[in-house]
């Protein structure tokens, strides 16, 4: 091929591409829809009365606590809550911001201080915890371990101290202290990951990747930090998350990504969400690994544009989401959610290879009126979700057939222009 063919082909071919995988992606979401129908039975009256006092509860244990006011904060994609400064929220911006992170008055919404962070760098900051460290100090952790193309060969994680705030007293600009730094890399190359959990009780980090097919991995990080040297990570579980139904997000795929994560100031309770729903698991032990091996507790979350930020604060799950002027949320945790020594998983929305069926849900707003009911699966019956595999499958092999159509139509195209 001429060599100015090839350049322009290369080119042009990723813009292709990622065109195309849009309107797959797109379709993809509309078959999901379709398909994403739990099979439930119609409870008896005596049942459906229940479920709907149920509901009523769940409704009134949803409130909105404020939309984020400042304008610079357009694309908050984690969210942490306040050891050294009760009563405030911190939040940081996704990718294309400066190294720095928010807090925020928890009862408003307004910016109470700007918090620099030297020696850093946002290439694309995808959580924020809070907890404290293995010394006993209240600290923020920001997780620059986004990847949407996986081609990153180490991610980073950074601790800073907490800052000293308080509602009343706002305070500009400040500059944090030079923060702690795990350079770090996955064993098996490159993914996406948008979840960091930072164990209180064992100081270990946790780092949960992304996934449009929903198999996402946990991985550990070591307990070591080190700045100059990437640590590899270790993979300790996986999660398999199912279409569920429930209204949010972008599309129906959203269903099926971990867009964010976090632990109970205790350590009794690990929570991961998606763009339309969260996972709880009850924490014995600081074994993480080991929850994870259970059935977890769903939670239908309220509708929200791009939702990525949760914390657990007071028995309580806030959830924020990307988009300037975006609601905050708080939801009281699921009933019955306690830590200790956690049962076999027989659920959908699980880890490891036993996931089939079961599990208590809540399924919030997934259509309409909430329901809170244990008629209502973590997700799918088995022979719906083979289904949406197969469209999902389906899906990817004409997107493939399109590309590789559209890369010969574009080479013609440009012999043709050059008349080579």
């Amino acid at each position: 091929m001429h060599p100015s063919v090839q350049r322009k082909t290369r080119t042009l071919r990723p813009a292709v591409i990622a065109a195309l995988a849009a309107v797959t992606i797109s379709w993809m979401a509309s078959a999901g829809s379709s398909a994403a129908e739990p099979a439930t039975s119609a409870p008896a009256p005596a049942e459906a009365a229940a479920s709907a006092s149920a509901s009523a509860d769940h409704a009134e244990a949803v409130a909105k606590l404020f939309g984020m006011q400042d304008r610079r904060i357009e694309e908050a994609s984690g969210l942490g809550v306040g050891i050294r400064s009760p009563g405030v929220l911190y939040v940081q911006n996704d990718s294309g911001d400066t190294a720095r992170f928010f807090a925020l008055d928890g009862r408003t919404g307004q910016t109470l201080a700007v918090c620099n962070v030297p020696d850093a760098e946002n290439i694309d900051w995808e959580d924020l915890a809070v907890t404290r460290d293995a010394d006993g100090v209240a600290s923020v952790w920001l997780a620059d371990i986004g990847d949407n193309d996986e081609n990153r060969s180490e991610i980073t994680v950074y601790r800073v101290d907490e800052p000293s705030l308080t509602p009343d007293h706002p305070r500009g600009d400040i500059t944090m202290n030079s923060p702690q730094i795990w350079k770090l890399r996955y064993p098996d190359g490159a993914h996406n990951s948008e979840s960091l959990v930072v164990d209180p009780a064992t100081h270990r980090l946790y780092v949960i990747t992304k996934s449009l097919f929903g198999d996402s991995q946990v991985y550990q990080a070591p307990a070591a930090p080190s700045a100059t040297t990437p640590a590899t990570l270790k993979v300790v579980a996986d999660i398999r998350f199912s279409l569920t139904g429930t209204a949010g997000g972008p599309n129906a795929i959203g269903q099926l990504t971990a867009t964010g994560a976090s632990m109970s100031a205790d350590g009794s309770v690990l929570t991961v969400r998606t763009y339309t729903d969260a996972y709880f698991w009850g924490v014995g032990n600081g074994d993480v690994a080991q929850a994870l091996k259970t059935t977890p507790i769903r939670l239908g979350l309220p509708p929200q544009p791009l939702g990525e930020g949760i914390a657990i604060r007071s028995g309580r799950a806030l959830i924020g989401s990307e988009k300037v002027g975006s609601e905050v949320y708080s939801l009281a945790l699921p009933a019955g959610l306690t830590a200790g020594t956690p049962k076999a998983s027989t659920s959908t929305a699980t880890t490891g290879s036993t996931a089939t069926t079961g599990s208590t849900a809540m399924s919030g707003y997934a259509a309409g009126s909430p329901t809170i009911s244990s008629d209502h699966p973590a997700g799918p019956a088995t022979g719906q979700t083979t289904k949406n595999r197969l469209i999902l499958l389906a899906s990817l092999v004409i997107a493939g057939l399109v590309v590789f159509a559209a890369s010969r139509a574009l080479m013609w195209m440009m012999r043709r222009r050059l008349k080579i």
